[in-house]
C-alpha cells in the first residue's frame, strides 16, 4: 500500500508526570497518538474525494438516526446487490442503512475481495436520500467486477458507490463490527460520531446501535 502513501503506523507516546504537593506526589499520564483516520471503524466524507465538504460541515446529528441492515452475504463478490434486494427492507429517507457481507480480512499480501451495491442500488439509496449509508467491508466498493462505469466523471469511474454518496454529502461508514449480530432485528438507532476535525476527509469512530 505503499504507493498509495500508507507509510506510517499508528503510534501511542504516553508522557508520564508527577507533581509533588505539601501532602504528598500525585502521578498520572497523558498521551500523543498518531492514528490513520480510515483504519478500523470509521466514517469517510467528500473530502475523502476530495470532494470538498469536509467533516467539520456536518451537523452532530448527521450521524445518528433509525437504521435498516440488509444481509447481502450470500450474493458473489463485485458490484452485485441488485436494487431489487435494497427495495426489500422498506427504507425510508432518513434511515441510516448499513449491509452486512461476510467479509473477512486477506492476509497482507491480498487484495481485500468485497460484495458492493450495485451502482442502480448506490444512486437509488443516495437519492432517496439516506441520511448515511456502511459496510462491515474493507470499502463500500469492491474490486470484483470487471464490469466498467460509464460516466465523464474519473471519480465515478473508479468509485462509484462513494461518488452516489459523497457527491450527496451522505456520509459512508466502513469496516463496521458486529454488524451480522444486527440482521433481522426491528427498531434499531445508529449513533457514529466521529470527531469534529477541521477539513478532516474522514474519522475513526466507535458506534453503537441501540434497539428498542
Amino acid at each position: 500500500m505503499d504507493q498509495l502513501g500508507y507509510k506510517n503506523n499508528n503510534t501511542f507516546n504516553v508522557i508520564e508526570w508527577e507533581n509533588e504537593f505539601s501532602g504528598g506526589k500525585v502521578a498520572g499520564s497523558n498521551a500523543y497518538y498518531t492514528i490513520f483516520n480510515h483504519g478500523g471503524p470509521h466514517v469517510d466524507v467528500p473530502k475523502h474525494m476530495n470532494l470538498s465538504k469536509g467533516i467539520d460541515s456536518y451537523a452532530v446529528d448527521a450521524f445518528i438516526g433509525p437504521l435498516k441492515v440488509i444481509d447481502a452475504s450470500n450474493y458473489p463478490l463485485g458490484r452485485s446487490i441488485p436494487l431489487n434486494e435494497v427495495l426489500k427492507h422498506n427504507i425510508n429517507p432518513g434511515d441510516i442503512v448499513l449491509i452486512y457481507t461476510g467479509y473477512k480480512p486477506p492476509n497482507k499480501k491480498d487484495t481485500p475481495h468485497r460484495i458492493a451495491l450495485t451502482k442502480a442500488a448506490a444512486t437509488y439509496l443516495a437519492k432517496l436520500p439516506v441520511k448515511a449509508f456502511g459496510t462491515d467491508a474493507f470499502n463500500v466498493e469492491s474490486d470484483d467486477n470487471s464490469t466498467p462505469v460509464l460516466s465523464d466523471s474519473p471519480v465515478e469511474r473508479a468509485a462509484p458507490i462513494h461518488y452516489a454518496f459523497l457527491t450527496r454529502d451522505i456520509p459512508i461508514f466502513e469496516q463496521l463490527f458486529n454488524v451480522k449480530k444486527l440482521i433481522a432485528k426491528q427498531n434499531m438507532y445508529f449513533i457514529g460520531q466521529p470527531l469534529n476535525i477541521k477539513d478532516g476527509d474522514g474519522m475513526i469512530v466507535r458506534p453503537v446501535v441501540l434497539i428498542y
